[in-house]
């Protein structure tokens, strides 16, 4: 079976959006804001020796303090909006050394946020 660039990410991404969606809907009827929080821990088995992680993603009734590696969204329902802050981890990637394992470029755009200072480290 040959598996296209993209696939699992497509998967991942269709995935945490039905998780997301169905708090969403759970949610649908509050008049105050709530936060959905994205993090992963280690998970207690492994793959072919390797640790791995699992991913949570849950509502919350007041927002979490900010943790690197957590993507937090705030949702509004009165306004009809979400809020992403993303804090990503502290080692920088080269996306351009993807390109060379057969990823292609995307014109998606992506803004990374944080509340945590000194999360990002730039040359």
């Amino acid at each position: 079976m040959k598996q296209e660039t993209g696939e699992t990410r497509d998967a991942i991404i269709e995935d945490d959006n039905k998780r997301i969606e169905k708090i969403m809907n759970a949610n649908k009827d509050r008049t105050s804001p709530y936060w959905i929080v994205i993090f992963a821990t280690p998970s207690k088995q492994s793959f072919n020796g390797k640790p791995t992680l699992v991913k949570h993603i849950k509502a919350y009734p007041v927002k979490p303090p900010p943790r690197v590696g957590m993507i937090v969204g705030e949702v509004n329902n009165a306004k009809g909006t979400i809020d992403w802050e993303v804090n990503m981890h502290q080692k920088p990637i080269d996306w351009n050394s993807l390109e060379l394992l057969g990823a292609k470029p995307t014109n998606d755009i992506v803004v990374e946020t944080t509340s945590i200072p000194g999360a990002y480290l730039t040359k």
